[in-house]
């Protein structure tokens, strides 16, 4: 049974890592280079190397990986309307960060296509490797970037009205 404090601290990693991949997305609209998701990605890699020495995953990538498909199931949902956002949340990839990361982040798009989509892209995580939650940070940020203007305000009101990324796991 797992107790109201380990709640806490489930809900506590989860807002720390979702902060860090706020960052991540304004500062990748911001500089426009895609480095500060590689960034952020580093810094996983760091947290689940110290707490699980020798695994290739962990806990704050998978915290990171529910986070950032979340937030693009959530644009999904609130661009349904809109079925060349793919097309053109990968056009503001290519014209920003390159058309090496365009192409990267393809494999990651079907999350912001479709449902089904979403459950397909972990099967590029091998491919990816270490870009493939920096493929999410892009495409959250090229969304961010052609829906809101680049305001990380509308993705903060999109996660205000969803429940908590905690809130399926526990």
């Amino acid at each position: 049974m797992v107790g109201k404090r380990e709640i806490q601290e489930v809900e506590e990693a989860a807002e720390a890592i979702g902060g860090l991949l706020r960052r991540a997305v304004e500062a990748t609209i911001t500089d426009r280079v895609p480095d500060r998701a590689r960034e952020a990605v580093g810094e996983f890699l760091s947290i689940d190397r110290s707490a699980a020495p020798g695994s290739t995953s962990g806990p704050a990538q998978l915290l990171a990986t529910l986070t950032l498909s979340r937030w693009l199931g959530l644009a999904r949902d609130r661009l349904a309307d809109r079925p060349q956002r793919v097309g053109e949340v990968l056009a503001w990839i290519e014209e920003n960060l390159g058309k090496r990361y365009r192409a990267r982040a393809r494999y990651t798009a079907p999350v912001l296509e479709s449902e089904a989509g979403a459950g397909e892209i972990t099967s590029y995580r091998a491919a990816l490797q270490d870009d493939f939650l920096a493929t999410l940070i892009w495409l959250v940020a090229g969304t961010v970037a052609v829906y809101a203007d680049g305001d990380i305000a509308w993705l903060e009101a999109l996660d205000a009205g969803a429940p908590p990324v905690t809130s399926g796991l526990l």
